[in-house]
Parts: structure tokens; sequence; C-alpha cells
């Protein structure tokens, strides 16, 4: 069981990474959306919601890859 539990501490910051991408893209394209039927720019704000989801979303991944890289190789270095 201590190998188990140690397994999932490693990939523990991972799983979460697919559902951070997935909740940014939507918060961005939510936004877009409901400004565009605020201000009636259809579809500029929604366009611009969903590039900076996407962004957004990108970066959280990268930087906990990034992260979780660092950690290792500072692991390796002990």
């Amino acid at each position: 069981m201590p190998r188990f539990s140690s397994s999932l501490r490693q990939v523990g910051p991972y799983l979460n990474l697919g559902a951070m991408l997935a909740a940014c893209v939507a918060i961005g394209v939510g936004l877009g959306y409901g400004l565009d039927e605020k201000l009636g720019t259809h579809p500029w704000l929604l366009l611009a919601g969903s590039a900076l989801g996407i962004g957004s979303g990108f970066y959280h991944f990268f930087k906990t890859i990034n992260q979780q890289l660092r950690k290792a190789d500072k692991g390796d270095e002990s």
C-alpha cells in the first residue's frame, strides 16, 4: 500500500490539468458570450474570450508542468 500512495502523490498534480484547461476555456467563452449578448458585438468578444481562455489554460498547464519538472530535478540532485 505505501507504493500506491507514493504513486498517487507523484501523479496528483497532473490529475487536475485537464479540468483546469477546460475551466479556463469555459470561463473565457462564457464571459465573451455574455458580453457579446449585452453589448451586441457578436462574435468579437466571444472570439477574444475564447483566445484569452485558451491562453490562460495553456499558461497554467505549462506552469504546472515546469514546477513538477523542477521538483523532479531537485529530487535527482539530492
